[in-house]
């Protein structure tokens, strides 16, 4: 084996036994024979145990692997390297920008939140262009290239969403209420409803699919759907919420049949069939009793609900443009007060931390 012309006869032997290394190889299973009689170092055996094989102290076990990795590190280093592959795709940073912003909701880690918005503002910088506006899908060494596609909208829109959610910066879904207009614009089937994968722009491709399959990851039309639903929630619009439920009929027959491959058309389905709670929230985001109302809030798991917050603003301006009454949402006995709503009609607004987790608790 290569191992033993590289290291002494003795670190060869600790080495092997650490690393699991075998004369015909280690790959227990190897239906393709792509690894026949070739070994996968892993951690076979443990520190104390390579120790009690050999009969030598640990600290001498230690010592002997670090130079033997040295070694066997040093010879794999003159190989040619793999190629790196190092671009920006934004459809994985549109899942990782909505996944971080939960994650911040949840726990509280302002590096989280941190993590998103630079993302968010990497991709509006990078990959959006600004004079046609439209998202570009990948990036790499200073370059944006191609046209994105339905999903790339769809995870990214459903992350300015979730980072509105977290940061209440208003910004957030202002551009994801124009990014969904273009979506639209780009890949809605008007005629049998659902969304194309690829727009009609795109000249190499001779058939338009409509992905369906939520695999590793959801597919962009279940996505689509529910950015439909939470925005015509968060802007009183009628005709997102009946674009969902016609594209959600479209699909009907296939989530019927196989519901277990579907299960994001299914978190869709749900929200399209209940009555998503309305929580607003008058306050500032920074101020410490809004803080506190939030925590109660995301201490629970509500997943047909949006947040919004009425603080005074800019903000507050932008919402009342779409939704009027939110413009005479205000705080109570100047104090952040939630307003707890179904159909935009709500409970009386309350400044306290248990009336608010009673009302979420109400089915």
């Amino acid at each position: 084996m290569e191992i033993d012309s590289i290291l002494t006869p003795v670190e060869a032997k600790i080495f092997n036994y650490y690393f699991g290394v075998k004369e015909n190889g280690n790959v227990k299973s190897d239906p393709h024979n792509e690894f026949k009689n070739e070994n996968i170092l892993y951690a076979a055996h443990s520190i104390e145990e390579t120790a009690e094989k050999f009969n030598l102290p640990v600290e001498q076990i230690k010592i002997k692997l670090s130079t033997a990795k040295e070694k066997v590190n040093k010879t794999r280093e003159q190989r040619p390297r793999p190629h790196l592959d190092d671009k920006i795709i934004l459809s994985w940073n549109g899942l990782m920008i909505s996944a971080f912003a939960k994650a911040y909701q949840v726990l509280g880690n302002e590096e989280y939140l941190n993590t998103a918005v630079n993302a968010g503002n990497f991709i509006i910088n990078k990959l959006y262009n600004s004079k046609d506006e439209i998202l570009l899908r990948r990036y790499r060494d200073g370059e944006a290239r191609f046209d994105a596609h339905l999903e790339d909208y769809a995870f990214f829109i459903q992350g300015l969403l979730d980072l509105y959610e977290a940061s209440f910066d208003i910004k957030w879904l202002k551009t994801a209420i124009k990014l969904n207009k273009q979506k639209i614009k780009l890949f809605y089937d008007k005629d049998q409803k659902g969304f194309f994968d690829i727009s009609a722009d795109d000249s190499n491709i001779i058939v338009r699919t409509k992905e369906w399959y939520d695999g590793a990851e959801p597919t962009g039309n279940s996505i689509a759907i529910l950015n439909l639903l939470r925005l015509s929630q968060m802007t009183a619009n009628d005709i997102l919420n009946e674009m969902a439920a016609n594209s959600l009929a479209y699909f009907g027959e296939r989530i019927k049949k196989a519901p277990h491959v579907m299960p994001q058309f299914l978190a869709a389905v749900d929200f399209n069939l209940s009555k998503p709670k309305q929580i607003i929230i008058a306050g500032k985001s920074d101020d410490p009793h809004t803080k506190e109302i939030l925590k109660e809030i995301n201490s629970r798991y509500i997943p047909n609900k949006i947040i919004l917050l009425a603080d005074g603003g800019k903000g507050q301006k932008t919402l009342e443009s779409y939704i009027p009454f939110i413009g005479t949402i205000k705080e109570l006995n100047g104090k952040s007060t939630a307003y707890i709503c179904e159909n935009y009609v709500c409970q009386l607004p309350t400044t306290e931390i248990s009336v608010i987790a009673n009302l979420l608790n109400e089915k």
